[in-house]
């Protein structure tokens, strides 16, 4: 089986660093003063994280954490900097130190289950997933069920992995990695009409998802149905700001068309 990604999630930054893990700021012995800066810091090391800076994302998230080392929050993106910067080992003690603070702490499972699949422990892998998706707090649960759908279909048990597939779908019907991966191993398993099925329902809870139209476009060519597919590569063209989908696109309108001239 080809190398498949696993998704990370959208960092969820928060408004300011509050003391919901104790009573009061006070009886942490931490300054309201020292609270903000460690929030300025650890957002600065975000957006370093986020712009491929590591080394700054890592100097502002160390520099955060010596100003509030009871925030998992910190503790986490020290970790996802690690896996980053390719030192899994730090990685997973980091995100492992955020949970030891907040057990529930719904991102950090979802992230350690993705160092964990990083080398391919995917038992381990699907249950830190398991203990994300599985908290009602949790405010996108689809991706770590879409995580461990991943997970399932590495370990090659492809009819796990097509129920969580399934499952992402129904919690958010318009989360285009699942419908993606859904719609691709539908069509592995020769299942290719409800293949385009399932892509085409899709399509209709997020009509500008660019490469869900590109990707029912190619299942059209492989099943000989070019009509269908030129429409689906048209809606591309119409909809696509990216100039090298646009480029594959008109190729293959252009090969679909001289086609239907002969």
């Amino acid at each position: 089986m080809s190398a498949r990604v696993i998704v990370i999630p959208r960092i969820l930054l928060l408004a300011g660093i509050s003391c919901w893990l104790f009573s009061s700021c006070a009886s942490m012995g931490i300054s309201e003063a020292r609270k903000n800066e460690a929030d300025a810091r650890m957002r600065m090391g975000v957006t370093y994280l986020q712009q491929d800076n590591l080394p700054m994302a890592m100097k502002e998230l160390l520099r955060a954490s010596e100003l509030d080392p009871t925030n998992p929050e910190v503790d986490m993106m020290i970790g996802m900097t690690y896996r980053a910067r390719g030192e899994s080992k730090e990685a997973e003690e980091n995100l492992r130190k955020a949970i030891g603070k907040r057990s529930d702490f719904a991102d950090a499972h979802n992230n350690l289950g993705i160092v964990l699949a990083d080398r391919k422990a995917w038992d381990e892998a699907i249950r830190a997933f398991q203990k994300a998706y599985e908290n009602v707090q949790y405010q996108t649960p689809e991706r770590a069920i879409y995580n461990s759908a991943e997970a399932y279909r590495h370990k090659g048990e492809a009819d796990r992995a097509e129920e969580q597939y399934r499952q992402a779908l129904k919690v958010n019907p318009g989360y285009g990695p699942a419908c993606s991966s859904l719609s691709s191993l539908l069509f592995e398993k020769d299942r290719k009409q409800e293949a385009a099925s399932s892509m085409t329902r899709c399509l209709q809870a997020i009509p500008d998802y660019v490469d869900g139209w590109m990707q029912l476009g190619r299942m059209y060519v492989t099943m000989r149905r070019p009509s269908d597919a030129m429409d689906a590569f048209k809606k591309v063209l119409s909809i696509s700001d990216d100039p090298d989908i646009k480029k594959q696109a008109s190729g293959y309108l252009n090969v679909l068309g001289s086609e239907r001239r002969r």
